[in-house]
């Protein structure tokens, strides 16, 4: 992270991942807006799960999205103590070191440090895909619901017509 005596340009890969995942600047309403502490924003998406949850049930469609989004929520962690490691690195009071990462979850050190490895990757080949198709995260992500989307409908399809001949 760049310090107040230092440009803003971002210089370490958690800075440039975050400009990356960050949308444009928030307008004069969202600044307005009241503040969602973070223990409120997890129980809303405690909620949105079990809504999800009920929905792929009732429609499998989804099951092929609600893996994309998994697989997005089990990155999360490796980004963040990646994130966490590089800004410890610059200033040890600005994040948590590898070893309090790895006691929060209740693993050991290396096992954290594997989890910083893999979390760098993540982060440096997004901020690489967002060099390349100069577009914004949040279009990446729609075009991959919507590819999900598409081919579990089709999937589906197909399984119903080879059901519906069966029987």
């Amino acid at each position: 992270m760049a310090t107040p005596d230092q440009s803003d340009q971002p210089t370490t890969i958690s800075d440039r991942f975050m400009t990356v995942l960050k949308s444009r600047r928030p307008t004069k309403a969202a600044k307005e807006r009241r503040v969602i502490e973070d223990p409120e924003y997890i129980q809303a998406l405690w909620r949105w799960v079990r809504a999800l949850e009920l929905r792929t049930i009732e429609r499998p469609e989804n099951l092929a999205q609600v893996l994309a989004l998994s697989q997005r929520m089990d990155e999360i962690v490796n980004v963040a103590i990646a994130a966490n490691a590089e800004i410890f690195e610059i200033d040890p009071r600005r994040a948590m070191s590898m070893a309090e990462c790895a006691r929060i979850l209740g693993i050991s050190k290396q096992a954290a440090s594997q989890r910083r490895a893999r979390g760098k990757a993540i982060m440096l080949g997004r901020v690489a895909a967002a060099g390349v198709f100069k577009f914004s995260e949040a279009k990446r992500e729609k075009e991959a619901i919507e590819s999900a989307r598409v081919h579990a409908v089709t999937q589906l399809d197909e399984y119903r017509a080879k059901h519906k001949r069966a029987s």
